[in-house]
């Protein structure tokens, strides 16, 4: 039997929550990151799903003039939005992971085939029944086909989080455990549904785990360069501070900072859109070098910096040979028009040595003085007599 005001409440409560969520965060623009647009998208499409749902169980079992055919159609369209929310799920969560667009259109063409045929299936269910049907009392009634959507859509939900568990530390973003907060409320509220006929708890699941994946898409927001992908300043901030305070550990803290050589002649000759991807690939470069030996941070335009612990300088000097490496790979693959290359400086701080800010001040003049050093090799151009 159905329960319409528990229906009410509880996807009155979804759409209120997702209101909030709208109404608490800026819209992506014109010219927003995909994911933003994709979870935007998913927000809106879950609005409609709980409202379709509503109207679904409000009109089932009543049999006035044009209400069986209306029937027919909110339940296709319940099933459509339901596909193209779960198989946005799974874009978004590549996209977070690689921020790759022409990964996206290389795979997702063919991830979206399963979900493509679930909505053929739904327009020739508008004529004959295929996944479900509507009686003469106007009744819905599922199909031996019904399965076929339902596990399509939680494949695709479950591809999502797998996706992120699989590739969490080659990218290093943090994204399993919010990934894992998503699914939780979604499961609940699906088994909730599954069990108890009548009430509708899917979408309020849904909603809950939205606004799961809404925070902590603003803490990763707060401490993450959009850009490289990497930790912001303020993160590097916090993390020196903590290391002042603590008094430092038993083994040596060391920097290496990074400057990109010649990121205005990229800027200046394929544009300001390739030199942002000129960073993007430094952040991607320097992700696969260090892995989990430091903390690698953007410091501001072409600047970089790694923090690690040592317990010699010769882990140092390791590093940076890894980096060239992984350098000399990218250049060597011809993917770009133009060459990534480092200037690189480094220090070691030690707290009974000196302060934070002198800490920086070394590092940041040794990386200068590497690129002096490469100026005067002819490596790199010298900009003062391009003045």
């Amino acid at each position: 039997m159905i329960n319409l005001p528990a229906i009410y409440i509880a996807n009155g409560t979804a759409v209120l929550l997702l209101f909030i969520i709208l109404l608490s965060s800026k819209r992506p623009t014109h010219h927003g990151l995909l994911d933003e647009k994709i979870y935007y998208t998913m927000i809106i499409l879950n609005i409609l799903q709980c409202l379709t749902e509503t109207a679904v169980m409000c009109i089932d079992g009543k049999t006035a003039c044009g209400y069986r055919a209306l029937s027919i159609a909110l339940n296709d369209s319940l099933f459509v939005v339901t596909i193209v929310f779960a198989y946005s799920w799974v874009v978004f969560a590549d996209y977070k992971l690689f921020t790759d667009m022409k990964r996206i259109r290389r795979i997702y063409p063919v991830v979206a085939i399963p979900a493509a045929l679930v909505i053929i299936g739904c327009l020739i269910n508008l004529a004959t029944p295929v996944f479900f049907t509507v009686n003469q009392d106007n009744i819905y009634q599922r199909t031996n086909l019904y399965i076929i959507p339902y596990a399509v859509t939680y494949s695709y939900m479950a591809y999502g989080v797998i996706l992120i568990y699989r590739y969490r530390k080659k990218v290093h973003k943090y994204l399993f455990l919010p990934a894992v907060l998503f699914m939780i409320p979604i499961i609940i509220g699906s088994l909730l549904q599954f069990f108890f006929y009548g009430y509708s708890l899917i979408w309020l699941g849904v909603s809950i785990g939205m606004i799961s994946l809404f925070i902590n898409v603003q803490k990763e927001a707060a401490y993450v360069d959009i850009l490289s992908g990497l930790y912001n300043r303020q993160y590097f901030n916090n993390i020196l501070l903590m290391h002042s305070k603590n008094g430092g550990a038993a083994d040596a803290l060391a920097g290496i900072m990074l400057d990109i050589d010649n990121l205005k002649s990229i800027n200046d000759r394929f544009g300001h859109a390739e030199g942002d991807e000129a960073i993007s690939i430094a952040g991607r470069i320097l992700r696969a070098a260090v892995g989990h030996q430091g903390v690698l941070c953007r410091l501001g335009g072409d600047e970089f910096i790694i923090l690690m612990h040592i317990n010699s300088q010769k882990e140092i000097g390791e590093l940076v040979d890894i980096i060239k490496a992984q350098v000399t790979q990218f250049n060597e693959s011809g993917k770009k028009p133009y060459e990534i290359h480092f200037s690189m400086g480094y220090s070691i701080y030690q707290n009974e040595h000196g302060s934070i800010d002198d800490f920086i001040k070394k590092i940041d003049a040794s990386m200068y003085e590497d690129k002096k050093r490469r100026i005067g090799a002819g490596i790199l151009p010298d900009r003062r007599h391009h003045c």
